[in-house]
C-alpha cells in the first residue's frame, strides 16, 4: 500500500528532506473543545420562493412556523445553503466545475439533485439533439458539487446513476436514440404511459429526501389519466386480465400517488415536451394532457422544446439554488424511526413554500434496528445522514494478482465525535457487495481514520458507513474508479493524496482550514532505475487554468519493487477560501510523461 513519509526537516514553505519509513500517519481522535453535539436535534429543508420565482434569502427563524406530528416546534436553528450556478474560481469568474474533493453525507457539503427520465418511446427519430440541448441547457447550470443521473426509459433501469461527473450523462446522451412509432395507437400511448409512470415513482423515491431535488421529465407526450384498455399482452408493468390480455389502466390514483411520493419527498417535478413532426401522429390520444398533468404535480409550468426554452430551465436552477434547514429538538420518545407529518409556513407575503409533507425522525441508538454495527449498513440501501461524514479514496499498485490496493479515507464533520463503529463496501455494476473492511478498535483511534481494501481495476460504487459514539446512523456513497493514472510509455502513477504535516510525519488531509500549507503524496512506477524523474506540482483554478502557485515536488529514488515516492508542498497561507486544482507534471529524462490531479478545497472556518 502507500508508504509512511516522515519528513526530517521543514522550512517554513519547502520541504528540504524527504526519507522513507512505513506507511500514512493521522492525527489521534481527541475529542476538541466545543459544545457537546446533541443527539434529539432533527432537520427540516424546505425552500421559500418570492413571487418572480428567485429563491427568499433573507428569511428569519421568527418567520417560520413549523409543526411536526402536529406538534409546534420551536425552530432552534435557521440555516441558508446557497449553491452556486457555477464553481467560482479564485479570481471570481466561473470555470469549469471541478471534481468534489471527497464525498459526503451532509446537506452543507451536497448540492443539487437531478436525475433526467427520458421518455425515449414517444420522441420521434430526428430529435435527438433536441433533448440533448435541453439537457445541456441543465449542465450548464450546475455546479461540482450538484449530481447528475439518467434514465431511458426503454432501457428499464438507471444508465448514470447520481454523480457529480456531468459528463457521464451527456457522454450518454449521444448513444440515446429516439424511438416513436411513427402511428403510435392509444393502446401504445397507454402502456407507454403506464411504463413512464411507475419508473417517475422509482426515481422519485430514489432522491426523495435528497434536498434540494428534482426530476426533469422529457417525453413527447403521455396519455391523460382515466383511461383503460386491454391490448395484447406486451408489457409486465401491467396487470393481466381473464382474458389473457393486458389491461393499461390509467387511473389518475396513478398521478395523484405520483404528486403525493414527490410532496414527501421534497422533489420537484419538471416537465419538457419534445414536438412531434408531420410523420408522429397520435391516433385519437391527447398526450399533450397526459405531460401536463405530470408538469403540474408541483406546480411548475410545462417547458415546450421549441422555440428557445433556455429561461425555462434558467428558472429551474434559479429556483433550485438556495434552500434553509430549520432545526428542532425532537423528545425522547419520539426518536422511533416512524413517519411524522411536517407543516410548515413562512410569515412572507407572495412566497410560496416547498417543504416534505413528512419526515422521519431517527431512532435513538442509531444504526438500522438499532444495531451497533456499521458492517450492518453496508446490506440496505437506506442511506443515513444522522452522523455526518467525508469520505475519499485512493488507489495505488498491489503487490501481485492485477489487484490494486485502495485506501479509504473517511471522518467526521463533527471534530468533537468520535466513531464506535465503521465498515467500507465496494459494489460492481450490477450492485452486488464484492469487497468490505470492518473496523477494529485500533483503527478508530486516529482521524482521520483509513481503511484499505483490494480490488480489479474498475468502476465501482463505493460505500462508507459508520456508527457514532452517539449511536448514529452515517453512510455516504460515491463512485470509486480503481484504476492507475497512465503516463507515457510503461509509467503509471497511483492517486494523488493531500495531506499536511503532523508530528513531522504526512497525514491526510480532508478539508483545509488555517493550514500554512498542503503536502501532496503519490507513487510512480515503470520507470527505468537510471532515468531522471522529475515533478512540479501547481494550484489553480482549473485543471487547464494559471497556477496560483507551483513548487517543485521531491522524487524518491526506485525502491526494490520500483515504485518512487513524491511528495511536494503547496503554500496555501495567501490562497482564498474556494475549490482549486492540485495537479502533477511527471516528466522522464526531461520529457512530460504524465499527470495526477487532485480537488483541494479550503473553508472559511
Amino acid at each position: 500500500m502507500f508508504q509512511r513519509l516522515r519528513l526530517c526537516t521543514f522550512a517554513a514553505t519547502t520541504l528540504s528532506l524527504l526519507c522513507a519509513a512505513g506507511g500514512l500517519q493521522a492525527a489521534p481522535a481527541a475529542p476538541q473543545a466545543g459544545p457537546a453535539p446533541n443527539p434529539g436535534l432533527v432537520s427540516v429543508e424546505f425552500r421559500v420562493l418570492g413571487d418572480n420565482g428567485a429563491p427568499v434569502l433573507d428569511l428569519k427563524p421568527g418567520e417560520v412556523s413549523l409543526k411536526v406530528g402536529g406538534k409546534p416546534r420551536e425552530v432552534r436553528d435557521l440555516e441558508l445553503i446557497r449553491l452556486p450556478a457555477t464553481q467560482p474560481a479564485a479570481d471570481g469568474k466561473p470555470v469549469t466545475s471541478l471534481w468534489p474533493p471527497y464525498a459526503s453525507n451532509s446537506v452543507t457539503d451536497s448540492g443539487r439533485y437531478i436525475y433526467v427520465v427520458i421518455d425515449d418511446e414517444s420522441i420521434p427519430s430526428g430529435r435527438e439533439q433536441t433533448v440533448r440541448d435541453a439537457v445541456g441547457m441543465v449542465v450548464e447550470n450546475l455546479s461540482s458539487r450538484d449530481r447528475l443521473g439518467l434514465v431511458i426509459l426503454s432501457h428499464g433501469k438507471f444508465d448514470v446513476t447520481l454523480t457529480p461527473r456531468h459528463d457521464l450523462v451527456t457522454a450518454a446522451l449521444k448513444e440515446f436514440v429516439g424511438r416513436a412509432l411513427r402511428a403510435e395507437t392509444p393502446e401504445d400511448a397507454a402502456c407507454r404511459t403506464l411504463q413512464a409512470i411507475n419508473i417517475m415513482q422509482s426515481v422519485v423515491s430514489t432522491v426523495g429526501g435528497a434536498v434540494p431535488a428534482s426530476v426533469v421529465f422529457v417525453s413527447g407526450g403521455l396519455a391523460q389519466p382515466n383511461y383503460a384498455i386491454s391490448v395484447p399482452r406486451r408489457t409486465t408493468s401491467a396487470a393481466a386480465s381473464d382474458t389473457g390480455k393486458t389491461v393499461c389502466e390509467l387511473k389518475k390514483e396513478l398521478f395523484d400517488s405520483l404528486a403525493n411520493d414527490a410532496r414527501k419527498g421534497a422533489v420537484d417535478v419538471w416537465a419538457a415536451l419534445v414536438p412531434s413532426d408531420q410523420s408522429t401522429t397520435s391516433i385519437n390520444t391527447d398526450t399533450l394532457a397526459g405531460i401536463e398533468n405530470i408538469a403540474g404535480l408541483t406546480g411548475n409550468p410545462l417547458i415546450r422544446l421549441s422555440g428557445n426554452p433556455r429561461s425555462d430551465f434558467a428558472r429551474l436552477a434559479k429556483e433550485t439554488s438556495a434552500y434553509y434547514i430549520a432545526t428542532f429538538e425532537a423528545d425522547a420518545a419520539e426518536r422511533s424511526g416512524t413517519a411524522a407529518r411536517v407543516e410548515l409556513k413562512v410569515a412572507r407575503d407572495k412566497t410560496e413554500v416547498r417543504a416534505r409533507s413528512e419526515i422521519s425522525i431517527a431512532k435513538a441508538g442509531g444504526g438500522k434496528g438499532g444495531s451497533q454495527n456499521a458492517t450492518d449498513l453496508l446490506r440496505v440501501g437506506t442511506g443515513y445522514r444522522d452522523a455526518p461524514i467525508r469520505a475519499v479514496a485512493a488507489a495505488a499498485r498491489g503487490a501481485s494478482g492485477g489487484e490494486l490496493n485502495v485506501m479509504t479515507i473517511f471522518e467526521p464533520i463533527d471534530p468533537a465525535l468520535a466513531f464506535s463503529s465503521a465498515a467500507i463496501g465496494l459494489y460492481d455494476d450490477k450492485g452486488k457487495l464484492v469487497r468490505q473492511w470492518s473496523s477494529k478498535p485500533t483503527d478508530l483511534a486516529a482521524i482521520p481514520v483509513m481503511g484499505a481494501i483490494t480490488a480489479k481495476p474498475g468502476v465501482y460504487r463505493m460505500r462508507v458507513a459508520v456508527i457514532d459514539v452517539l449511536g448514529r446512523s452515517g453512510t455516504v456513497d460515491q463512485e470509486a474508479r480503481i484504476e492507475l493514472e497512465k503516463g507515457g510509455g510503461a509509467t503509471e502513477m497511483s492517486s494523488l493524496v493531500l495531506g499536511a504535516p503532523f508530528n513531522g510525519s504526512f497525514a491526510p488531509k480532508l478539508l483545509y482550514r488555517t493550514e500554512p500549507a498542503a503536502l501532496g503524496y503519490f507513487e510512480i512506477y515503470g520507470t527505468s532505475k537510471t532515468a531522471a524523474v522529475t515533478a512540479v506540482l501547481e494550484l489553480a483554478a482549473s485543471p487547464t487554468g494559471p497556477a496560483v502557485a507551483s513548487v517543485p515536488a521531491r522524487v524518491g529514488q526506485p525502491t526494490s519493487d520500483g515504485r518512487r515516492i513524491v511528495l511536494g508542498e503547496l503554500p496555501l497561507t495567501s490562497v482564498r477560501p474556494g475549490d482549486y486544482v492540485v495537479r502533477v507534471t511527471v516528466s522522464v529524462d526531461g520529457k512530460p510523461v504524465g499527470s495526477v490531479m487532485k480537488t483541494l478545497r479550503k473553508s472559511v472556518q
